[in-house]
C-alpha cells in the first residue's frame, strides 16, 4: 500500500509538472465564466486551447477542455450544433484515450456529460452519458481514495466528486449506492450546503432537482 500511495503521489506531481506549460486553472477560470456570460472569458479560454494544441495535437488538458468549449458553444448555435456536439465529445474523449489516469482530464469530462445528462430527456443517449460521467467520477474517487487523499483535498473539491458520484448512482436508479455516497457526504462535510442536499436526497431517495444539483460556491462565490 505505501509503494501504491508513493506512485500515485509521483504520478500526481508529474501530471501538474505536465501541465506547467498550459495554465490549465487561468482556462478553467475562464471557462466557467464564459458559462456564466463572458464571451470574451471564453475566447480566451478558446485560443489558449488551441494553442496549446498547436504546440501538441495530443495534449490531453488542452484538448478536453477545448471540447467543453466546444460543447458550449453548440448550445449557442442551433445550426451548427450537431457537428459540434459530436466534435467535443469526440475531443472529451481523446483526451481520455490519451491519459485515461490523469484526474484532471477525467474529472472535466465526467462533469460536463452528467451536467448534460441532467438536461436530457430519459433516453438511451442520456443513460450513456450518466455511465460515462459516473465512470470518471468513481475512477477519480478510487484513486483518491486508494491513495488516501480524500480528507486532504478540500471540502469543494470532495463535495463535488461525492455529489457527482451521488447524483449519477440515483439517476441510474440505484439508490443504495447513492446513498453510500450521501452518508460519505454527510459524514465528511458537515454543515455545508453538500449535507443540506443529502439529507434532502434522504427524504425520497429520488434524484434531486437540477438546482440542488449544481456546483456549489464554485467559480462565483466562496472556494470552499
Amino acid at each position: 500500500m505505501a509503494i501504491v500511495k508513493l506512485a500515485i503521489s509521483v504520478l500526481t506531481a508529474l501530471a501538474l509538472m505536465a501541465q506547467a506549460s498550459f495554465d490549465y486553472f487561468g482556462v478553467q477560470r475562464d471557462m466557467f465564466a464564459g458559462f456564466a456570460g463572458d464571451i470574451d472569458a471564453m475566447a480566451r479560454a478558446m485560443a489558449a486551447c488551441e494553442k496549446a494544441l498547436a504546440d501538441n495535437p495530443k495534449h490531453p488538458q488542452a484538448l478536453v477542455w477545448h471540447g467543453i468549449g466546444t460543447l458550449a458553444q453548440a448550445s449557442r448555435d442551433p445550426q451548427r450544433a450537431p457537428v459540434l456536439m459530436i466534435n467535443g465529445i469526440s475531443e472529451m474523449d481523446r483526451a481520455v484515450a490519451l491519459e485515461p489516469g490523469d484526474l484532471g482530464v477525467r474529472i472535466p469530462r465526467g462533469a460536463m456529460l452528467m451536467g448534460m445528462a441532467r438536461q436530457l430527456p430519459d433516453s438511451p443517449l442520456r443513460q450513456e452519458f450518466i455511465e460515462r460521467g459516473r465512470g470518471d467520477f468513481q475512477f477519480a474517487f478510487d484513486v483518491q481514495a486508494r491513495a488516501g487523499m480524500l480528507d486532504s483535498i478540500g471540502r469543494h473539491p470532495l463535495g463535488e466528486l461525492l455529489q457527482g458520484l451521488s447524483d449519477a448512482y440515483s439517476r441510474q436508479g440505484k439508490p443504495d449506492e447513492a446513498q453510500k455516497y450521501y452518508e460519505m457526504i454527510r459524514a465528511k462535510l458537515p454543515d455545508t450546503e453538500y449535507a443540506r442536499r443529502a439529507a434532502l436526497w434522504m427524504e425520497t431517495r429520488q434524484p434531486l432537482p437540477l438546482a440542488q444539483t449544481a456546483c456549489v460556491g464554485c467559480h462565483t462565490g466562496p472556494r470552499y
